[in-house]
Order: C-alpha cells, then structure tokens, then sequence
C-alpha cells in the first residue's frame, strides 16, 4: 500500500500537473533553436530598420505525434502579451475548417482581439490584418492544424489561401513570421507553391520506433513517475514492456506520454504501491474499450494488434460505396 491514500480530487490535481510536465525531444529541440534564429534576426533587422521578407518553420508530425503540445511550449517562453501596451508579439490560431481566405482573417482578427462586421470583403479584412499585426507588434502568427488550409474549397479557393500566408510575409514594413503544425498532408500542400516552399524550415516529429526509441521512452516512463512520487515496480523492467507501450501509443510521442499519464492516475486511484504493467493495461482497456486479447499490454501477439485508431477513439463511419 502507498503511504497515503489520494482522493478522487487529489488524484485530479496531480493527473493536470503531470500534464502540464513538459519533456523535450529532438524534434522539438530543432523547433526551438529555429524560433531563437527567427527572433534573433527580427529583432536585428528592427534595430537596424531593415525589415526582411519573414520565413515560416513547419512542423511535420501524425496525429499523437506532440507537435502541438511543443509548438505551445515554444510560445509560453516568448511571454504573454502585454496588458500595459497591448502588444501581442505572437498569437496562435487553429486553421478554420473550411480555411477560406475571409475566416482565415477573421480567426486572425479574433486572436488580435479586433471585432470584425460580417459584411466586411476578404481584400478589406486583409487590410485590417495587416494594419493590425503592425499595430499590436506581432511578429509571429502560429497555424496549428495547418493541414486544414488546404480546405475543402475550389482551387481557387487553396491558391488563394496559399497566396495570403505569402502576403503576410511580405508585408512592406511589418514582415511576418509563421510557425505553421500539421499533419503530414501539410507538407504536401505547401510543396505545391515554390515561392512559398522556399521561405520554410521543416521540423518532422518522427515516430517512437522500437528500434531508436526504447531508451527515449523508458525515461519518459522514469521521469513522469518521479513526478508523481509513484516507483516503479519490476515488471516494468521486463524486455517486452517498452515494445508494448511504444506499439499501444501508434509510435507516436504525445500519446505515449498521454498512455503514461493515465497509467499513473490509474495506479493512484487504486492505492498502488508502485507503478506497474497492469496500472498501463487497465488503463487502455479503460480508453479503448478492447478486450483482453486486443490489449498490448496483455496479448502475448501484441504486434499483431491493430492500435492505429483505437487509442484515440472508435472507429470512424465507413463511408458509402459509390455507384457506378
């Protein structure tokens, strides 16, 4: 038994925390030396009064991947906005669904706290867009879910989206940087532009392979649990359990962390002594739904096991067959 028993709320408490533990990886390591260049060079170029044309830094990465959570970290370093003058050096925004040139400048609008008539055109909210980032000294406009700006319009309607990030850049006295997170469909997209392919940095949150990440992930495992004061007991030392939890995670970093959280809550809710491999297969049969037999925690095939969905949710609709 523990030496002290956690309530429900405590056990609440502490889950948040553990959310809000933030552990760095190399893909985010790359992201953040990438924001210091573009701050560091913007900063230069308004002491100096020579503004540059801005770049974007792009990062690539499947869902679960973490890209969010470590773009969002990236933000909070560079401080919140400030209430005295009202600067927003930085805003983040999630991609419109559809991602048409109007809703676009108006999620902008929104972010920089502008209210915008309805009747507004798309050239005249442009010029609304531009007029307030000078105004509030943003510099940094964060895209995420930037998949989305391929929207589900005309062609037209894309290259158009496309040709409003390369205006933001080339605003004339007041050039804008972009972060832009997305799927990898992201890339596809913007590789379709050359001017706009050729102003970008790609960071690529890779997957956490069995082959390169087992020790990477048996740290995280480490770390998360010192943070909750919870040991670990000795068959989370067994060959087989990293396999497992990188495999019920879809390789992917964020929902690795996202399983180890939940295993870690889980074992306190239950007054575990230590933190072990049931406390991760109770709680992906809790978040899945899966039997025994489809549980990597628990099946001895666990390769076998189809996880690419499951972690995250049911199975979406089968879409209709089309008549011939």
């Amino acid at each position: 038994m523990t030496s002290k028993t956690m309530s429900p709320e405590e056990v609440a408490r502490l889950a948040v925390s553990l959310r809000k533990h933030f552990v760095a990886h190399p893909g985010y390591e790359t992201a953040r030396k990438l924001l210091g260049e573009l701050r560091d060079k913007r900063q230069a170029e308004l002491d100096l009064c020579l503004p540059s044309e801005g770049r974007a830094i792009v990062v690539i990465g499947e869902s679960g991947s973490g890209k969010t959570t470590a773009v969002r970290k990236m933000l909070e370093h560079m401080g919140p906005p400030d209430a005295v003058s009202g600067e927003y050096r930085w805003i983040s925004i999630r991609v419109p669904t559809p991602a048409t040139q109007k809703d676009l400048a108006r999620a902008i609008l929104h972010a920089l706290a502008f209210p915008l008539a309805r009747d507004t055109t798309a050239s005249r909210m442009w010029e609304m867009v531009a007029f307030h980032l000078h105004l509030r000294k943003t510099w940094l406009i964060h895209l995420d879910e930037g998949q989305e700006l391929g929207g589900r319009g005309s062609d037209n309607e894309k290259a158009a989206v496309i040709n409003a990030l390369k205006s933001l850049m080339q605003i004339a006295d007041w050039p804008i940087n972009l972060i832009i997170s997305g799927t990898p469909e992201l890339h596809e997209l913007l590789t379709q532009d050359p001017q706009l392919s050729r102003r970008f940095y790609v960071v690529r949150f890779l997957p956490q392979t069995e082959l390169d990440s087992r020790r990477n992930v048996a740290g995280l495992v480490g770390s998360y649990a010192k943070q909750a004061a919870l040991p670990l007991a000795a068959d989370l030392r067994d060959v087989e359990f990293i396999p497992r939890l990188i495999h019920a995670g879809r390789e992917q970093f964020g929902i690795i962390v996202e399983l180890i959280i939940g295993a870690i809550t889980r074992a306190l809710a239950e007054n575990q002594a230590a933190l072990n491999a049931a406390s991760f297969a109770s709680h992906y049969a809790q978040r899945t739904g899966e039997t025994p037999a489809r549980n990597p925690f628990l099946a001895p095939d666990f390769r076998s096991i189809p996880t690419g969905r499951t972690p995250l949710g049911p199975e979406p609709p089968t879409p209709p067959k089309r008549r011939r």
